[in-house]
């Protein structure tokens, strides 16, 4: 697997239409637990479809939460929190995933090989520092923001 693209595969049933534009999650670190990179995706869009990277795990929690996603009349929405903990299920859609593994700067993209070292499936929690994606969907079972999730639009 490792410097050989992710093998393709088929969105889940009832996926819903994800935005075009895909919104901006940034932290100072995400530690994933069960982390499993399962593949390259089109999601569907309102104007075609998206290649993203469909990553799972039991929990992830991002400290120093920030999304910033495309608002109404071209404003951004800001979601912040200190932390941020999905669980359950969780199936993160990335266009790009940026993050430092053990000082390492690693870049995930649907169009490049998968990095040498980087494991497929992990079964003990990693942790990637200064976490920089561009999420096209998530989807969990709970979310829980401490000590609250914060919505701004600027």
């Amino acid at each position: 697997m490792a410097g050989e693209p992710l093998p393709r595969v088929a969105p889940d049933p009832g996926q819903p239409v994800v935005a075009a534009v895909p919104s901006k999650l940034t932290g100072s670190k995400v530690t994933m637990d069960g982390l499993r990179f399962e593949g390259i995706v089109d999601l569907p869009t309102a104007d075609g479809s998206l290649r993203v990277l469909k990553f799972t795990m039991d929990r992830a929690v991002t400290e120093d939460f920030l999304l910033r996603a495309p608002g109404p009349a071209d404003r951004t929405m800001r979601f912040a929190t200190d932390e941020l903990t999905v669980q359950g299920d969780v199936a993160f859609y990335a266009t790009r995933f940026v993050g430092r593994l053990l000082g390492i700067k690693i870049t995930l993209t649907p169009d490049l090989p998968f990095p040498d070292g980087l494991p497929v499936t992990s079964p003990v929690p990693i942790t990637f520092t200064e976490p920089a994606m561009e999420l096209a969907f998530v989807t969990s079972d709970t979310l829980t923001a401490r000590p609250a999730l914060e919505l701004t639009l600027s």
